[in-house]
């Protein structure tokens, strides 16, 4: 009796089955160049968070002011100019724009800002913060102007580099 020639063939050797580790070299680059470019990203994102803490401050103070009961509507007009030098002093902390005549300061602030700014100011502001208290519907007009306006200002306002930029025009 012959034996069956097919009862002596074994089954196909499979190999191993392939596995994820170690990756080829180019997996490698890419993985590095992801990490980098997230470290990047988080770096300029906290860059960012740091450098725009003064707006968050001096909105908070402006909310806090308007919310306030306790002040009149003169003890808050400058109260928040107050607030907006100090903004411009941490936003442009090469120059010297907080220490300018108030009507140059509000002209200034117009003019460092995309949206139109304090429209209900009149001419005479320091009559109208260092004058003698009056009480009026105007002022409570000119006040939601202002903080409005301080609000818009703090949120928009050009960073340094776009400020030069613009003044040499």
């Amino acid at each position: 009796m012959e034996n069956d020639p097919l009862a002596q063939l074994r089954d196909i050797h499979l190999p191993e089955p392939i596995s994820w580790w170690p990756l080829a070299p180019g997996w490698w680059a890419l993985i590095i160049l992801c990490l980098a470019l997230s470290i990047w990203l988080v770096s300029r994102a906290v860059q960012r968070w740091r450098a725009n803490l003064y707006r968050r401050q001096a909105l908070q103070k402006l909310t806090l002011l308007n919310n306030e009961l306790s002040f009149t509507n003169d003890q808050k007009l400058v109260m928040t100019f107050e607030i907006l030098k100090q903004a411009v002093n941490s936003a442009y902390p090469s120059q010297f724009f907080s220490s300018l005549e108030l009507n140059a300061f509000v002209a200034f602030l117009q003019s460092s800002c995309d949206k139109p700014l304090f429209a209900l100011l009149p001419e005479d502001l320091d009559i109208l913060l260092y004058g003698k208290p009056s009480a009026g519907n105007n002022k409570n007009l000119i006040m939601e102007d202002v903080f409005g306006s301080s609000q818009q200002w703090l949120r928009r306002h050009y960073p340094e580099d776009k400020l030069e930029a613009r003044s040499q025009c």
